[in-house]
């Protein structure tokens, strides 16, 4: 049995969860998700990470390094640096480059992209994320920011719309799509909170990730900047069925899905 992770992050315990799905030859099974996590139990769960189990976090793994570039050279009263145009160096500042590589994919599916993590409230979830990950390195458990390692960063929304699952956030249009997921008793409806359901999917894009069903940096130039900004790895459009470990054959319904099953 193989193991994802999946974490909805936010800056509050109260709005952060977790998920967890296990993963055998005949499906995959999503276990209750963790609501209110604390930064002790997410610490925990990702050292604990075992030889070929993955993670997916759902927040930016490192700011703009034109933006970070731009406050330490305010903060040492250096000339600001910036001398392109007003609005090509806003969006340098605004967004790393995993943010413009996503938003081209994203946009035209959901109408708006990647939030930018310098100039929006993301930020304070982004310096939460720091702190775990300095927090992981100290154990001797770095997280490579391009996602090549067991934790990779991900993007709920997008995947969600690469995947064709759209909004609003619904297990029924999941199962619809990934029938082979099942759900141990009483999971779908826990799964029915937005947070919740977030981090189940991140588990699932760590686990297209495992697979090599995301897109990683393309170039070397994209691969320099993801080491220092981090790297949203989205699936790829037809992900969601090449996770499916049974090769095409269908699972054995639970409850909960026969009870769905009768009801539609």
């Amino acid at each position: 049995m193989e193991r994802t992770i999946g974490v909805d992050l936010a800056v509050e315990p109260r709005t952060t969860a977790a998920a967890e799905i296990h993963w055998n030859r005949d499906g995959a099974e999503a276990k209750l998700p963790r609501l209110g996590c604390k930064d002790e139990y997410l610490l925990d769960l990702l050292s604990g990470l075992a030889s070929g189990e993955r993670a997916g976090i759902d927040c930016p793994f490192g700011w703009p390094t034109a933006f970070v570039e731009a406050i330490a050279a305010h903060t040492g009263h250096q000339p600001w640096p910036g001398n392109t145009g007003r609005a090509e160096h806003y969006a340098r500042l605004r967004l790393r480059t995993t943010d413009r590589v996503a938003d081209a994919v994203v946009r035209p599916l959901r109408g708006r992209g990647p939030l930018s993590v310098s100039m929006d409230k993301l930020g304070a979830t982004a310096a939460r994320w720091a702190y775990l990950a300095d927090q992981l390195a100290s154990v001797n458990r770095p997280v490579d920011r391009t996602g090549s390692g067991q934790v990779v960063e991900v993007y709920p929304a997008g995947a969600r719309a690469v995947w064709g699952l759209g909004d609003p956030r619904s297990t029924q249009a999941l199962l619809q799509a990934a029938p082979w997921l099942r759900f141990e008793p009483g999971a779908q409806q826990a799964y029915e909170n937005e947070h919740a359901f977030d981090a189940l999917i991140a588990a699932l894009v760590a686990r297209a990730a495992a697979l090599g069903l995301t897109s990683p940096p393309r170039n070397e130039q994209e691969e320099q900047a993801a080491a220092v900004e981090g790297w949203i790895h989205l699936p790829e459009p037809d992900g969601l069925a090449g996770l499916n470990p049974s090769g095409g054959r269908q699972p054995k319904l639970t409850e909960d899905q026969a009870a769905l099953a009768q009801r539609l």
